[in-house]
């Protein structure tokens, strides 16, 4: 069967295989973590953290399946909903900023663009809301990490903003990438099975007014 992309809602967690189906890595902050309770249900802290950002916000990703397989996840959400961001070394981030998280390919499909395709249709998706950029907080690690790989992010747009020996910060700038990256549009169009949005509603996203400066959890490719 061929590849489907779509937007990623907490439900689809439970598609995800270990140990990131119950790493909350990012769902959970320093505090959290010297906690007593840290070592509980983690899957459903994790739920809990999806559903709230998908309510408030919006999307949670971009999902890949070849019929019920799965194949890939990107995961994204606004600064403010991420608990772990204010303990690492490049931060702060602008509040309102749309910030990657997590891009894994499952082991058998990685080397085949899969990566960037999921990665442009987290742009697709954030250029649709007028997201005018993505932050992401990167690795120069060679092993597993939660921080994508600072190369694959630099192959698929994002440039290095706040250089860090372990962890940079890059971005993707998406009001300039919308003109000269023609497969934007490409990767909204493969985004199928597009899911209603929480009654609710997410807020409207605001966008980034700073000045964009210019310049890889396991591979993803």
């Amino acid at each position: 069967m061929p590849r489907h992309l779509r937007p990623m809602i907490p439900a689809d967690l439970d598609l995800i295989p270990e140990p990131c189906a119950d790493c909350v890595f990012w769902e959970s902050s320093l505090d959290d973590f010297m906690s007593a309770d840290h070592h509980g249900d983690r899957a459903e802290t994790k739920h809990r953290w999806a559903t709230a950002m998908t309510r408030q916000w919006g999307y949670c990703g971009v999902i890949a399946t070849d019929g019920r397989e799965l194949l890939g996840y990107a995961t994204v959400a606004p600064a403010r909903l991420v608990p772990r961001l204010g303990a690492l070394g490049t931060t702060p981030f602008t509040p309102s900023a749309a910030v990657l998280l997590t891009t894994r390919v499952v082991e058998p499909y990685r080397g085949r663009g899969l990566g960037r395709q999921m990665i442009q249709s987290v742009a697709g998706l954030m250029v649709r809301r007028d997201v005018r950029a993505i932050d992401a907080v990167g690795s120069y690690g060679k092993g597993p990490s939660c921080l994508p790989p600072v190369g694959f992010l630099q192959q698929v747009g994002f440039a290095v903003v706040r250089p860090h020996p372990m962890s940079p910060r890059l971005r993707m700038d998406l009001s300039a990438t919308a003109r000269w990256r023609p497969d934007l549009g490409a990767a909204w169009s493969r985004l199928t099975e597009l899911i209603p949005q929480p009654v609710t509603g997410p807020e409207p996203a605001r966008r980034e007014t700073r000045s964009v400066a210019a310049h890889g959890a396991g591979p993803v490719s």
